[in-house]
């Protein structure tokens, strides 16, 4: 039975809930909908577990969801359920923005389109799912209206467009020519005719797809839009941009790059060496952030390499046959496990940032300070979440973390070797983020904060369902070793990761973790520390000031900004590097709308139509029409128009009137230059 489709169905009640007209009643009846839409989403992902992968369609299209989509499925259900519950209170936040409605089309497009973009089996249906995922994220990530958030919707529109949609419908007449016919491009379709297809074919094959698969996962060079867009939105939408909008990379990757087009080591080269840089440029830029949404926005760029170097690992010693294939399943088995963990924690994450903005109205770490005893609750699990994306056990993080080093270190390779040791030396830089990321905003004491109350109820339920799957899979990582090991044989042949698991331990070969074992003396360890040097208790004094009392006391702290300035100045040329090549990225986007335009202005001259000169994103809200699309063609309708109505009078064949027209543009091209 597919459950899928009742899920759609709730997703399509919740984009309707805006004829209720009324802000509130319509965000909490669409974000109600949306949650049992996700709720029906991981039945579906139930009952593809216990009975097998499952095929039909949904309104017409077709659908098959098997070990792989169920991966995904699951992650976009689980966060999108925890975000739904969580944005029942939350957006009363924005209620003096209103537009009730369009969160409600957008939000609930957003969810549903994910769900169909990991299920759908046919290729034109994909390309319809993701450009609706994209469409339907563009409006929520502007939906606020401000500059900045206008600039970040543009950069991340215009790149998509670029980078995505173009090479996406590229791939619809490449599989329409592999299978001979615009009708017949179902993934098994295309996975037999590319076993016969030229080289050439197949390069094309996989150098498009994983164009679009770098640009929506936010990969470097490739990165530019996400520490722009993900803060722009509202924080449960950000919990569903980091959480799940960009694994779908991670399951194209998968389907089409490799189970689609065959193996092929010297794509795993490839991902290795673009995870490895990722996740280092990502998390160095985020130990320097001061705005919470921006540091963890750029932490989803570092989190998302480390997903790509297990996979990548899986894709170069896969092929390779006997003991390295059964590494390399590990490998591709840690990068899956790593995308539901940080589905789990930066949802989580992005969550509790919005939180600590309902009550506080800022997200900037500078100013916050104080909350843990006024928020204990989102304390406790915005320290649970942040241990996790840390690495430390036992929280989810960790485990599958450490089997990305394990594959790495065992695969005798020098590369991978070295990607697994840059990705633990930048484990200790999560954390050390992410100490700034906690105590900026939960220690000390800020007289300005005295008053402010931990966030409704209903909004703490959203939390800690992510919140506690953290320290629930990191004590029991035997829950997901079946559920993971279907998606690794799905697209491998039948080949599985030999992982030794059991309540009590998760290991490879020699090199086993006692999770459980592990927290008992953990705890042990605590007890023992904390009855021998238990604290005095007594009078409190104020600190001393050193004669300075015009000074506010919430002065006295340390700014997020100074945590770590002295090693942000050895580290200076490695910013400087980094921050040309974001700039250079940035510049792809004006160079790209600059082409736009400068193609549409010739046929603008040719009507003689005046014309508005621009030279940046922002000359763009100038205009009367701010598609790009309708901005460039419309010039050559109206030719179109004047030649309809011009071309009859003059009396000549079909073929010598096409021809003269043509002629006369050419020429008053070549006049006018």
């Amino acid at each position: 039975m597919l459950w899928l489709e009742y899920a759609i169905i709730m997703f399509i009640i919740g984009a309707f809930a805006g004829i209720l007209k009324e802000y509130k009643a319509t965000t909490k009846a669409s974000s109600f909908m949306a949650f049992l839409g996700s709720l029906l989403l991981l039945y579906q992902v139930y009952e593809v577990y216990y009975k097998g992968p499952v095929s039909g369609k949904v309104f017409g299209l077709p659908v098959h969801i098997d070990g792989l989509s169920a991966i995904f499925l699951f992650i976009v259900g689980i966060v999108s359920l925890a975000s739904a519950i969580f944005a029942i209170g939350y957006m009363d936040h924005h209620e003096k923005r209103g537009k009730g409605w369009v969160y409600a089309v957008a939000y609930n497009t957003f969810i549903g389109s994910m769900a169909l973009v990991v299920t759908v089996s046919s290729l034109e249906w994909f390309v319809f799912a993701w450009e609706l995922m994209t469409l339907s994220s563009f409006v929520l990530i502007f939906w606020k209206e401000e500059k900045k958030d206008l600039d970040a919707s543009f950069k991340y529109y215009i790149t998509m467009h670029f980078f995505d949609t173009i090479p996406l419908f590229l791939l619809l007449g490449l599989g329409s020519v592999l299978t001979g016919s615009i009708h017949n491009l179902s993934y098994s379709a295309i996975q037999s005719a590319l076993a016969t297809a030229s080289p050439l074919d197949r390069g094309l094959f996989y150098g498009l797809f994983l164009v679009v698969f770098i640009t929506k996962a936010g990969i470097v060079p490739l990165h530019y839009w996400l520490p722009d867009a993900h803060p722009a939105a509202p924080s449960n939408v950000s919990a569903l941009l980091s959480g799940i909008m960009i694994k779908t990379a991670v399951y194209g990757l998968l389907r089409f790059d490799w189970q689609l087009a065959g193996y092929n080591t010297t794509l795993g080269y490839i991902v290795i060496i673009l995870g490895t840089v990722t996740l280092i440029v990502g998390t160095l830029y985020a130990l320097r952030e001061t705005n919470s949404k921006r540091l963890l926005a750029y932490h989803s760029v570092g989190q998302m390499g480390y997903i790509w170097l297990g996979i990548g690992i899986g894709m170069v010693l896969i092929p390779q046959g006997g003991d390295l294939a059964a590494i390399g399943a590990l490998g591709m088995f840690a990068g899956l496990f790593h995308a539901i963990n940080h589905a789990i924690f930066k949802g989580a994450l992005f969550l509790e940032a919005g939180a600590v903005e309902y009550a506080t109205d800022t997200v900037e770490l500078n100013e916050l300070g104080g909350l843990g005893p006024l928020m204990r609750v989102t304390a406790v699990a915005t320290f649970f979440a942040a241990m996790a994306i840390s690495g430390i056990p036992p929280f989810n993080g960790f485990i599958s973390k450490w089997l990305i080093y394990v594959a790495g270190f065992q695969s005798g390779n020098y590369l991978l070797a070295l990607g697994a040791v840059m990705a633990a030396f930048i484990s200790a830089a999560t954390l050390a983020s992410f100490i700034k990321f906690y105590t900026a905003q939960f220690g000390g004491e800020m007289k300005k904060y005295s008053e402010v109350k931990e966030v409704p109820a209903v909004m703490q339920l959203g939390e800690w369902i992510l919140a506690a799957l953290t320290l629930i899979i990191g004590v029991f990582p035997l829950l997901a070793v079946d559920f993971l090991n279907r998606g690794v044989s799905t697209v491998n042949d039948g080949l599985k990761a030999p992982i030794t698991s059991s309540v009590y331990k998760i290991g490879f070969g020699s090199v086993t973790f006692l999770p459980l074992v592990f927290i008992i003396a953990l705890g042990i360890v605590v007890f023992i520390v904390s009855a021998y040097y238990r604290p005095l208790r007594g009078p409190t004094a104020r600190p001393w000031d050193c004669g300075a009392t015009e000074i506010d006391e919430d002065e006295y702290k340390v700014k997020a900004e100074a945590y770590y300035i002295k090693y942000e100045e050895k580290i200076g040329h490695f910013y400087r590097f980094t921050d040309w090549a974001y700039s250079f990225g940035e510049g792809i986007v004006g160079h790209i709308v600059k082409a736009y335009l400068w193609v549409a202005e010739y046929f603008v001259k040719i009507v003689d139509t005046p014309y508005m000169k621009i030279e940046k994103v922002s000359d763009l809200y100038n205009l009367e029409v701010m598609y790009l699309d309708e901005e460039t063609f419309r010039p050559l309708v109206r030719l179109l128009r004047i030649v309809r109505d011009v071309a009859p009078g003059l009396r000549l064949g079909k073929f010598i009137t096409l021809a003269v027209i043509v002629v006369a543009i050419v020429v008053g091209i070549i006049v006018w230059l």
